[in-house]
């Protein structure tokens, strides 16, 4: 079904030139390059692994011991003390899949170290935003749904311009409806050398207005926990979510629209520690996003849905999306036994920025998923080139698995209100019963 394109690559060079100074994003799995025909899945680090913080001595004498080389093994990255944490170590220039494989070898877990984002194989969002004059999509729902529900957005942040969306800030009523804060990008940061602004700049906005159309008295903030382009380290985002939690206290619900596959398609290591905490705290729920690679490979952190983390079935919900008619899978969305649920996904309207954006991906007269079509109105069929620009006035149609996810978590806030539950036991109700067949076309009404 899914080929590759150049999508993978534009999205490496994207991060690359995003990483800090020595060091650098490569392709996932073995064997993964340009013309290779070994389809890219994911991008790591290079040069490093990572291992558990117990057992990072034994680590690095079985890699010196196994793996002799001219570069020392060395013990790296951020540590978060007494939380379970992992740390990396830098193998130089040994390979990383030998090395990994070695560690097994020696009863030590260790893996790659993902890069998680919210630009995936395929581009996180299933398409590129087109400027849009409305109406919202989903439309503004009643004004007391998700009153007193708390709900953490992880994401990139919201543009400086984000009050310019009524919905967004506060508003005097009943109920009061209380302003969407968070981390807000400085102007400068979301435009590019040429004063275009930058791919993913929107994305946590887009996702914020979402939810705060399907539940408008939901309590949402959205921090920036994807530094790098839209994508963070496993380790970092891991210790990142931790310390958001110990600031701002456990929400009833986190909306997640970013992951990634792994080299050997478990579970993350560097998020350990935070998806243990996260089962320890029956008042927060985690809504993630399926992806949109289109294929039935697990896409963490959704993927723990199906993971023994998630053993009451009520931790983790994974989100796929439907296309726009509401009679299928929108032909981007991943799918297995691991999602959940599938909410809208295709052509969704809601808040962005205002300034000039280009193109960044080919126009297709076809399907990327299928040569044949899935369905009319594939997103994939666009008329935009690489290379044309559009100007933006603050609302964007856009698609993906990513703006699926916050109609879901929306709704679980909307039920949490009504019935005056737990995000757990609002999201074990809807997916036993509203939720329960992938057909939501009529739902939003």
């Amino acid at each position: 079904m899914a080929t590759s394109d150049t999508r993978f690559w534009e999205q490496l060079e994207i991060l690359n030139a995003a990483l800090p100074h020595g060091m650098r994003a490569a392709a996932g799995p073995e064997g993964a390059a340009p013309g290779s025909g070994v389809q890219p899945r994911f991008a790591h680090l290079d040069g490093h692994v990572l291992v558990r913080d117990a057992d990072a001595d034994r680590a690095v004498a079985a890699v010196q011991g196994l793996l002799p080389g001219p570069d020392t093994v060395r013990v790296t990255g951020p540590r978060h003390a007494g939380r379970g944490s992992v740390r990396r170590l830098a193998v130089g220039s040994r390979d990383l899949h030998r090395t990994v494989e070695h560690l097994a070898g020696e009863n030590i877990a260790s893996s790659l170290v993902h890069f998680v984002s919210v630009a995936g194989v395929n581009l996180c969002p299933g398409d590129e935003p087109v400027p849009s004059a409305g109406p919202l999509n989903p439309p503004l729902s009643g004004r007391d749904r998700g009153e007193n529900v708390t709900v953490a957005v992880l994401d990139t942040g919201l543009v400086h311009d984000y009050l310019d969306h009524q919905w967004l800030a506060q508003s005097s009523g009943v109920p009061d409806i209380p302003l969407v804060t968070g981390d807000v990008t400085a102007p400068g940061d979301e435009l590019d050398a040429d004063g275009l602004i930058k791919p993913y700049v929107g994305h946590g906005t887009f996702i914020a207005g979402v939810l705060r159309c399907v539940a408008p008295a939901a309590d949402v903030r959205v921090h920036n926990v994807f530094p790098y382009a839209g994508a963070a380290l496993e380790d970092e985002l891991g210790q990142t979510l931790l310390r958001i939690m110990d600031t701002h206290g456990w929400p009833d619900i986190i909306s997640l629209s970013a992951g990634t596959r792994t080299g050997n398609a478990g579970e993350l290591l560097g998020l350990a520690a935070f998806m243990d905490e996260l089962a320890a705290h029956p008042g927060t729920l985690l809504v993630a996003a399926a992806g949109n690679d289109g294929e039935t490979l697990p896409f963490w952190p959704a993927a723990y849905a199906a993971e023994p983390v998630n053993v009451s079935g009520d931790v983790v919900i994974s989100v796929g999306a439907l296309r726009e008619d509401g009679l299928g899978r929108a032909c981007f969305s991943n799918h297995g036994d691991w999602v959940t649920v599938y909410a809208p996904g295709e052509r969704l309207v809601n808040a962005f920025t205002s300034g000039p954006y280009q193109y960044g991906y080919p126009h297709r007269t076809t399907c990327r998923f299928s040569d044949q079509g899935l369905y009319p109105g594939c997103t994939c069929l666009a008329t935009l080139q690489d290379g044309d620009k559009a100007t933006f006035t603050g609302l964007a149609e856009w698609s993906g698995t990513s703006f699926a996810t916050p109609i879901v978590a929306g709704l679980v806030a909307a039920r949490m209100s009504q019935e005056k539950v737990s995000s757990r036991a609002a999201a074990a109700d809807l997916m036993a019963g509203r939720l329960a067949v992938p057909d939501l076309s009529g739902l939003l009404r």
